[in-house]
């Protein structure tokens, strides 16, 4: 504050002339200022004068680590455990891990280093997938291995989101992949990577809605080498691409659907894999059960089958990928067996039988055509019981389920996880099915909206409050021979 003090009335135009030159001091501030930023604006869209970036510091995705042994809660969400530390010379602990093949190097991202590498189990596994890239991954992945005791998980990874430019990576996303894939191996889950959706720099049909390979089938087999490259110990299993018989998954330039297509891409894919890392297991992508076709639109996943037979794709894999949706039949009836839910408002299965409405079927049809070892990577039951809005208070939904997905109505949360743990245990006795991924743990807590509003929702086993459903506790409790 001033130390002198002037009174107004000795100067009756004091006032306006005050106010003359802080308006007009204000003005030539604001110019300085504005004529600085303008400057400064300049020069960092043309890089004059710019000092060399320093280096940027690395993304640390959340990754709570969780002791093992915690349990769910049967009146909350799914709590995670006290984290837990262990000493590098503790009896039993991991080995030291392993350098990681040149060939994964990322420009300006430091080397995976795999902390437990090891080859897919020969014995059957138990599984299960969870939209790994959002919420805390390590709470998460010991929801999986410590809460449900599984041990295996399956990881989309859509090419697109890693390279969405040519010769760019997007750092943030190998880095998310870094530590979910070094966490859950820590945590014991073996991983299989479904590798999807090439990115559109790299195919000349881009249209919403409709994904594929790359026109340059040496483009995939360059990406598949050096995600295999980077996670080599850590990844047992890579399935190669999704539901070719789809076209919103295989659109290639002839716009046409056959298996000699996907034949010649393992052709050219398989071996860059087998070349980075020979103990990986390479599984066929799993085909949609469409039950029918319509050219160039969806292929009947029978015919695809054969066809993938004739053109002498099974040489190229280890284990043949299947999808079983499992619809609103129970997995231990067949398509022709007569079966009918007189109670079913939903009526494809029962009055137009095909082998597509049945886990059963589709699973034996399968092994009937190749004679191959089966790794089933998604099966479930959806069931909209107790599924309503997140508003406060709940409401019911309308419509009551996604469109198409109508099916889900008719399953209680009981059946679906009666079916769940019915359908592990005919996997495992039958003797050729190598692992079985359940679909889904968590995705109606992660994909925002209300779960008539997407077709994933109704098959997760934790509901939008991450509270666990029926499935869950059957999964935790049951038998593993």
């Amino acid at each position: 504050m001033s130390r002198y003090s002037f009174s107004p009335k000795l100067d009756p135009n004091r006032e306006r002339r005050r106010r003359l030159a802080l308006g007009a001091a204000a003005f030539a501030v604001l110019l300085a200022v504005g004529i600085v930023l303008f400057v400064i604006g300049i020069r960092a869209l043309t890089g004059a004068g710019a000092a060399p970036a320093p280096t940027k510091a690395p993304f640390v995705p959340v990754v709570t680590i969780l002791a093992p042994g915690g349990q769910a809660q049967q009146d909350g969400p799914v709590a995670p455990a006290e984290p837990a530390t262990q000493s590098p010379d503790t009896p039993g602990a991991e080995p030291p891990p392993a350098t990681m093949d040149p060939r994964g190097a990322l420009p300006g991202l430091p080397d995976f280093v795999c902390p437990n590498p090891r080859p897919a189990p020969p014995e059957f596994g138990y599984g299960i997938q969870s939209n790994w890239p959002v919420g805390d991954i390590g709470q998460f992945n010991s929801i999986m291995a410590e809460q449900l005791k599984l041990n295996w998980t399956k990881a989309q990874v859509r090419w697109t989101d890693y390279e969405p430019q040519e010769g760019q990576i997007f750092d943030f996303k190998w880095q998310l992949l870094d530590a979910f894939t070094a966490d859950a191996n820590k945590k014991g889950l073996n991983i299989l990577f479904g590798i999807i959706d090439a990115p559109a720099w790299a195919r000349s049909v881009n249209e919403p809605g409709l994904l594929g390979p790359p026109d340059d089938f040496q483009q995939a087999a360059r990406f598949f080498a050096k995600v295999a490259a980077r996670y080599k110990g850590c990844v047992q299993a890579i399935e190669v691409w999704n539901e070719m018989n789809l076209d919103r998954e295989w659109t290639i330039p002839s716009r046409q659907i056959n298996a000699a297509d996907y034949v010649r891409f393992l052709q050219t894919v398989v071996p860059a894999i087998r070349d980075v890392d020979p103990n990986i297991v390479i599984v066929m992508g799993a085909l949609s059960p469409t039950g029918s076709t319509n050219p160039g639109k969806w292929m009947d996943d029978f015919e695809y089958m054969d066809q993938f037979v004739a053109a002498g794709g099974l040489q190229y894999v280890d284990c043949v990928g299947v999808h079983l949706n499992g619809y609103n039949m129970p997995p231990d009836k067949a398509w022709d067996e007569g079966y009918n839910d007189p109670t079913a408002s939903f009526r494809g299965p029962f009055d137009n039988p095909n082998h597509s409405w049945s886990f059963k079927s589709t699973l034996f049809g399968y092994y009937e055509k190749t004679k191959k070892q089966m790794c089933v990577t998604e099966f479930g039951w959806a069931s909209m019981e107790n599924l309503m809005t997140r508003s406060d208070p709940p409401q019911p939904l309308d419509p009551p389920a996604p469109p198409g997905f109508e099916f889900a109505l008719d399953n209680t949360e009981q059946e679906q996880a009666d079916w769940i743990v019915q359908g592990f245990q005919i996997m495992r006795d039958s003797g050729f099915v190598r692992f079985g991924i359940v679909f889904n743990l968590d995705y109606i807590i992660k994909v925002g909206g209300e779960p008539n509003q997407d077709n994933v929702s109704p098959y997760s086993i934790l509901n939008h409050q991450g509270m666990p459903r029926p499935a869950f506790y059957a999964i935790q409790n049951m038998p593993r021979p």
